[in-house]
């Protein structure tokens, strides 16, 4: 993706965050298959990664730099579902939608060539433009999930 189409991948997937706020509660409690998580678990988990990104990885994003490996992905992912149990469907989009407003700030400032900056994530090298990318399929695998959930019709 270039940087155009990361801008557009963050606009659209903010539209259908929004859209997420008409949900009723029995539909935001909806698991997105059996025996899967709820709707808002899945929610809180892109919540809890962007607020990990926002805090832990774009700031030390620079030329060769070297950051840590991820955390324990099933401790984040736990703590984001116990988040969804006990925060109300508001104020889990809410912060979504002002972290990735942060995002898109983010993105305004980068010239094209800043998606080539390449650093280590633990001993695996990534580029800024290939961080956001695999977030931004991540973004889209979970959609795709809700979507289905509450049979919407599939655009992408």
């Amino acid at each position: 993706m270039n940087l155009e189409q990361l801008k557009q991948h963050y606009k659209e997937f903010d539209q259908w965050i929004l859209s997420l706020k008409g949900l009723a509660e029995n539909e935001w409690q909806k698991p997105v298959s059996e025996g899967k998580w709820s709707i808002a678990a899945v929610v809180a988990h892109l919540l809890f990664w962007d607020r990990y990104s926002l805090e832990e990885r774009f700031p030390f994003f620079k030329e060769g730099a070297e950051l840590p490996s991820y955390p324990d992905f099933q401790g984040v992912n736990d703590r984001a579902r116990e988040y969804a149990d006990t925060a109300g469907k508001e104020q889990i989009l809410d912060e979504l939608i002002e972290i990735r407003q942060k995002f898109h700030e983010m993105l305004e400032g980068l010239e094209e060539e800043n998606l080539n900056v390449s650093f280590k994530i633990g001993k695996h090298g990534i580029s800024i433009g290939q961080y956001f990318e695999d977030f931004a399929y991540h973004d889209l695998h979970h959609q795709k999930q809700v979507d289905q959930a509450l049979g919407r019709t599939l655009v992408k």
